[in-house]
């Protein structure tokens, strides 16, 4: 059924995105409520990366507020004041996210209220936009339809992050995954360089794309070149970005390999809970949650093809000693390189029950009868060139 005067494809198009925004909508309100902006911390709040004092290595993902400051300043002033203007009046009520959560109270500083919004709007942007392009991605990897809408929803509302930088990483590991598959590779090169901006570790990102990018080309050599092309590319950008906030208070890495095995060590870490959505649940190595993802893998693993298989062999290669290095105990969002292939795997699990359920139920059989086999959507096959 579709809408009266629409084709049927562009109303599926529209309760799609609309069911879309509305589950991101929720789990942006939910790590909002919980971290605003961190408009509380003395090391990373949002006013720091604007004014560029936050401390190392936090100052280093500026792609978000080098923005917001570059379109406030692309704004005439007329445009600014009508806006600060309209967020003092009858203050709070216009103001909203200072009326809505307590925790953004540099939302109603006039000196950065409205690259407040506009780095609050951003971020929501990439929310949404890495749950479209991750079900593109579930689409093309699995190819059950029904699986690949479902996925990225669930996956939304279980995502762990901490920080406004953590949304477009989910969104540019998602878009770099699908340039590998299906776009003109040297799209990499631009993507790489924005993409450091919001976060140095997209440079390791970019060695787990191999598999992918080995099926696209004619040689080893070729896919290494390039790959070592845009891993040089985000080195560069990495250094600059460094050099330049060399004075900054911190350090160019925080260093927790100790603290995190005498973390792991300690049995009662895998007991703990955190508020999310106003309800207490599992938080970080908690035993439910390690138990459901061992779960959720057994459960997509073959559902994957060997391209897909390696690629997350190789991120979690990357990610799980650049976490006992550098993470914090059950800091989660540090193994964000794995979130594409967690939701590539959710899929997976998805599409094995949908197939499951659709199956015609068993009818007894007579001598003179036999059971019809039920056809099974085939995934892509990417052991070819795309």
């Amino acid at each position: 059924m579709s809408l009266p005067g629409l084709p049927r494809a562009t109303t599926r198009w529209i309760v799609l995105l609309c069911v879309y925004t509305l589950v991101a909508s929720a789990s942006y309100c939910g790590f909002f409520a919980k971290y605003a902006l961190r408009d509380d911390s003395k090391n990373d709040a949002l006013t720091l990366m604007l004014d560029g004092t936050a401390d190392r290595p936090y100052v280093y993902r500026q792609l978000l507020p080098a923005t917001a400051n570059l379109l406030e300043a692309a704004l005439p002033r007329a445009a600014r004041q009508r806006f600060l203007d309209h967020l003092q009046a009858d203050y709070p009520q216009h103001n909203w996210l200072s009326n809505t959560f307590v925790r953004a109270t540099d939302a109603a500083n006039p000196h950065y209220a409205l690259r407040y919004y506009m780095v609050y709007a951003m971020t929501f942007g990439a929310l949404l936009g890495a749950m479209l392009m991750l079900r593109l991605l579930c689409l093309q990897l699995v190819g059950n339809e029904i699986a690949a809408t479902l996925a990225p929803l669930a996956f939304a509302l279980a995502v762990p992050v901490g920080n406004f930088w953590d949304f477009p990483e989910l969104l540019f590991m998602t878009v770099a995954v699908w340039v590998a598959l299906r776009a003109n590779l040297l799209w990499l090169l631009p993507l790489t360089l924005v993409a450091t901006l919001n976060k140095e570790s997209f440079l390791f990102f970019l060695i787990a794309l191999y598999p992918f990018v080995s099926m696209r080309v004619s040689s080893r050599s070729r896919a290494l070149l390039l790959l070592g092309t845009c891993v040089a590319l985000a080195a560069a950008v990495n250094l600059a970005t460094k050099l330049h906030y060399a004075g900054n208070p911190g350090e160019l890495a925080q260093f927790h390999l100790w603290d995190n095995l005498r973390f792991l060590a300690d049995p009662r870490n895998y007991l703990h809970g955190e508020y999310t959505y106003g309800i207490l649940l599992p938080k970080g190595f908690n035993i439910l949650l390690l138990f459901l993802a061992f779960v959720v893998v057994r459960a997509g693993w073959s559902a994957l093809p060997l391209a897909a298989r390696h690629h997350a062999l190789l991120v979690c290669a990357i990610n799980i000693p650049l976490y006992l290095l550098f993470g914090y105990g059950d800091e989660i969002r540090a193994l964000s390189m794995v979130d594409v292939s967690a939701a590539l795997l959710i899929c997976g699990g998805v599409a094995g029950y949908v197939s499951r359920a659709l199956e015609p139920a068993a009818v007894p059989v007579t001598k003179h009868q036999a059971v019809p086999q039920a056809r099974r959507q085939p995934a892509l096959d990417l052991t070819t060139d795309s």
